[in-house]
């Protein structure tokens, strides 16, 4: 079997979901960046744990928010899209967090990494329901006193 062919329409749909992710995350927009996700949505940060449901994934965002004080940035790089036989997609992409708190903590990068996720087709259009974070830099979150 062959993969499935996306269309220009979707391809565009597909890059917008890590960017949303990123811009609903540093913004605080949780109910935004929940519909980015099937509910039943399972995040794995290598080495750190599992994210069962939307739920999780949303408290994540907000733990994230809250130790690096609300300044934390998303910025996404090499993305690419592979559709598969079965309909549904695959996103790869680097993924690079820094801090932009004023004072000694401004432009500090504290993780970074690849994301894998797999998108599928909704009666909403294309929401992500897997996803893989392999951390290439620091696993937990510094000591910013």
């Amino acid at each position: 079997m062959t993969a499935s062919l996306l269309s220009v329409a979707d391809r565009l749909d597909l890059a917008e979901l890590p960017a949303k992710f990123c811009h609903f995350s540093d913004y605080g927009d949780y109910a935004a960046l929940a519909d980015l996700f099937t509910p039943d949505v399972v995040t794995e940060l290598v080495g750190i744990g599992v994210y069962d449901g939307i739920d999780a994934l949303v408290q994540h965002a907000r733990e994230t928010a809250n130790w690096s004080s609300g300044y934390t940035w998303h910025v996404v790089a090499n993305l690419w899209i592979e559709p598969t036989v079965s309909g549904a997609a695959v996103h790869y992409y680097m993924l690079g967090m820094f801090n932009t708190a004023a004072g000694e903590r401004t432009g500090v990068h504290h993780t970074s990494g690849r994301f894998v996720d797999q998108a599928i087709r909704t009666t909403e259009g294309w929401r992500i329901n897997r996803r893989v974070f392999q951390m290439d830099s620091p696993k937990s979150p510094p000591d910013l006193r």
